[in-house]
């Protein structure tokens, strides 16, 4: 079967630096790729946004004033949503890789995406809703948000007639078909729900393959991690650059990490270099623990 064309969405709204940073690393390692912006910050800010990364992204879209940086957070969908409506579906593409200013891709996106087909949603950390349903923040009894949570089943259930389970997922990333947005930007209710168990529940109502990817395992808050490193979560504490540097060393090692706030390098050689460091760093920390064990910094 022939691999979707695929494009990406970079999705971006804070720290100008590292926006740069992380779009000048995708242009480098996906030539030919289209790469589309989707700003979500203040709109007097984009101007300046969009000419520092005019030289990273094919077109640049910014979401309409009127809407505070809550609503955007959370009614994330909606607005990528609205860029399809505007600008996104006159490009070419079969799916969408969603890419966000604070997610560090070191490897092509057909490299870590392309085993997909074109009729497969890739929605990270998929699981049984039931499992977190009432441990998860979105739709844990007593939340503020608990009542919307209970409105959307209902609409589920009743007006659309969806009787499957639900599922939940970590929206840092994502691979979205072309007909699945077309089909989710027009559905009524649009506001109803939170993203990561709404996009699940719809591609099953649609009728979409939903995948979780094994290559991109993700760690879910609250959880104690397998033994492997942490690489892709939705926390707010920053992938160490142990871990990145320790991933980058290992053949076969990761190549996704979400959150790094941090700038990095953007070339292959400064990428190469900065593990190499890192790398040197940690086997001289090692030698000084086995040397004085009993030490401590002050």
């Amino acid at each position: 079967m022939t691999p979707p064309r695929l494009a990406i969405l970079f999705w971006y709204y804070k720290q100008p630096e590292v926006c740069l940073d992380r779009a000048k690393l995708l242009r480098r390692l996906n030539p030919g790729v289209p790469i589309l912006g989707l700003f979500g910050g203040e709109p007097r800010d984009f101007s300046a946004y969009r000419r520092a990364l005019a030289d990273c992204l094919d077109e640049n879209w910014a979401c309409p004033g009127g809407k505070d940086a809550e609503w955007k957070w959370r009614h994330g969908d909606r607005m990528i949503c609205e860029w399809f409506d505007q600008c996104g579906q006159h490009h070419e593409w079969d799916t969408l890789i969603t890419m966000q200013w604070d997610m560090l891709a070191l490897a092509p996106i057909h490299e870590l995406f392309g085993m997909l087909r074109r009729d497969e949603l890739y929605l990270p950390g998929l699981r049984p809703l039931a499992d977190v349903e009432t441990s998860w923040w979105w739709t844990r009894p007593g939340t503020e948000v608990h009542a919307d949570y209970l409105s959307f089943k209902a609409w589920l259930a009743g007006p659309l007639g969806y009787r499957g389970d639900l599922q939940a997922c970590q929206f840092v990333t994502a691979a979205l078909p072309r007909d699945f947005l077309r089909r989710y930007a027009a559905i009524e209710q649009p506001e109803l729900g939170f993203l990561e168990y709404k996009i699940p529940a719809y591609a099953a109502l649609f009728g979409f393959t939903l995948r979780d990817l094994p290559h991109l395992p993700t760690h879910w808050q609250g959880e104690t991690p397998a033994k492997i490193r942490v690489t892709l979560t939705a926390s707010k504490k920053d992938i160490s650059p142990t871990t990145l540097a320790s991933e980058l060393l290992t053949p076969g090692g990761a190549r996704l990490f979400h959150p790094v706030t941090r700038r990095f390098p953007t070339s292959r050689p400064g990428v190469f270099a900065w593990a190499l460091a890192q790398g040197f760093a940690m086997l001289s920390n090692k030698a000084v623990r086995k040397l004085y064990p009993h030490h401590r910094k002050p």
